[in-house]
């Protein structure tokens, strides 16, 4: 699985069955003769045989094919796995096309697969990889650890590398890890227990694991743990952050409660500052726009059980005029976009996508959603990028499980500019 490229560097995850030295042997398409082989890297069972090799002095705009070398021998994939660098200009605007989805869950065996299982429909894998997504970006809860899993302090991390290990062997899957490239955040199934936040005890075990199985290009921050990172992808840049690691408990009305937490939320105003990119999106495993269903009801985990934080952040936005920002969540087991107009500015959207295997919300209650785009299916989205400089466009669709397309809406990137 190839992770976000530079124009001049990329790293490849991958896992073995057992320890090894891995290698890999890379050449631009077409042109064999100028392959070059990686440094050697063991694997080993303490990080699960999992291994990230980093490719550098790459050429721009490239499409380079690799093979997988497991101690000396080349291990046959059937297609030739294959990446492509991104342009010179780290800043020029290209056509991109990311896919997106969240909440991934992969049963045990021996339990049966049946159309009804908590986690089914893994045709889905193979419907995301027809579309040829440069990136795709997984939305959190790409696994689901099991309460036995966790139940164990000194043998919660075998349990969580094997919980990781099952679904990455999953048959249906590989062709899509093996297809453009890939980034991911967490919500609180690959974190932790259900609803779990910064009390969760074995975090930190869980920050490693992540870490063992993508290939993001950074994790936190120094001196910040967590898996908040940004990726710029020319004129688009995404903007992931960690919703776990410093989140107080959503069921609390207590003072000062957070989300993000400070140090993460000043990396956040810095980075969006800083940011020329024309879309600059904010990805979170738990919805950002959405309100609670009435003043009872909180309708579940949120950024909404935060209001102090959030509207301090979004008066930021308003007072900076930070043009170009587009919100993406995961988590609720349902898709939809939701729309918060603002006085004197451009309205915010965010896409909230879910699930892709996982069981669909029997009684979906979203608010402020946008008509005709709740989907209560398995389902993917995608967000396609194009036109030239200067008019450049949104494009974002959500599709079933068999790849037909569900609905469709456009926003022109002068649509998301400060008047």
């Amino acid at each position: 699985m190839a992770g976000p490229a530079t124009a001049t560097r990329i790293g490849v995850w991958l896992m073995t069955d057992g320890p090894a030295q891995v290698q890999l042997e890379y050449w631009p398409q077409g042109r064999p003769e100028e392959a070059r082989r990686s440094a050697l890297v063991a694997v080993h069972p303490q990080r699960g045989h999992t291994a990230r090799i980093d490719l550098d002095d790459l050429q721009a705009a490239t499409r380079y094919a690799y093979h997988v070398l497991l101690d000396g021998a080349v291990v046959k994939l059937g297609e030739l796995p294959a990446f492509t660098t991104a342009p010179a200009d780290p800043a020029a605007p290209r056509d991109l096309l990311i896919a997106t989805g969240s909440c991934s869950y992969v049963p045990d065996p021996p339990y049966e697969v049946t159309p009804e299982s908590v986690g089914a429909g893994f045709k889905i894998f193979d419907a995301l990889a027809a579309r040829h997504p440069d990136l795709m970006l997984w939305l959190g809860d790409s696994i689901y650890y099991r309460d036995e899993d966790l139940a164990s302090a000194d043998h919660a991390a075998g349990r969580m590398h094997q919980r990781w290990a099952t679904t990455r062997r999953l048959a249906p899957l590989q062709r899509l890890l093996r297809t453009g490239q890939h980034v991911a955040i967490w919500d609180d199934h690959d974190y932790g227990p259900n609803n779990s936040n910064r009390e969760f005890a074995l975090k930190a075990t869980a920050l490693t694991l992540f870490q063992d199985y993508w290939a993001n290009p950074s994790y936190g921050q120094p001196g910040v743990a967590g898996i908040f990172t940004q990726v710029p992808l020319g004129d688009v840049e995404l903007f992931l952050l960690d919703d776990r690691y410093y989140r107080d408990d959503d069921a609390s009305d207590a003072p000062g409660r957070t989300m993000l937490g400070t140090a993460q939320l000043q990396w956040l105003k810095g980075a969006l500052r800083k940011s020329r990119a024309t879309f600059k999106l904010i990805a979170n495993g738990s919805r950002m726009l959405t309100d609670r269903p009435s003043p009872e009801n909180r309708g579940g985990e949120g950024w909404h059980n935060f209001p102090s934080e959030r509207d301090a952040f979004l008066m930021w936005l308003a007072t900076e005029r930070i043009d170009g920002v587009f919100f993406l969540s995961g988590d609720i087991h349902y898709t939809h976009l939701t729309r918060r107009e603002r006085l004197g500015s451009y309205p915010l959207t965010e896409l909230t996508c879910s699930p892709l295997t996982s069981r669909v919300h029997p009684r979906p209650f979203p608010v402020r959603a946008v008509p005709g785009t709740l989907v209560t299916q398995r389902n993917f989205c995608t967000l396609e990028f194009s036109g030239p400089a200067g008019a450049r466009r949104l494009r974002v669709a959500a599709w079933n499980a068999d790849g037909k397309q569900l609905w469709q809406e456009d926003f022109p990137a002068a649509g998301l500019r400060t008047p």
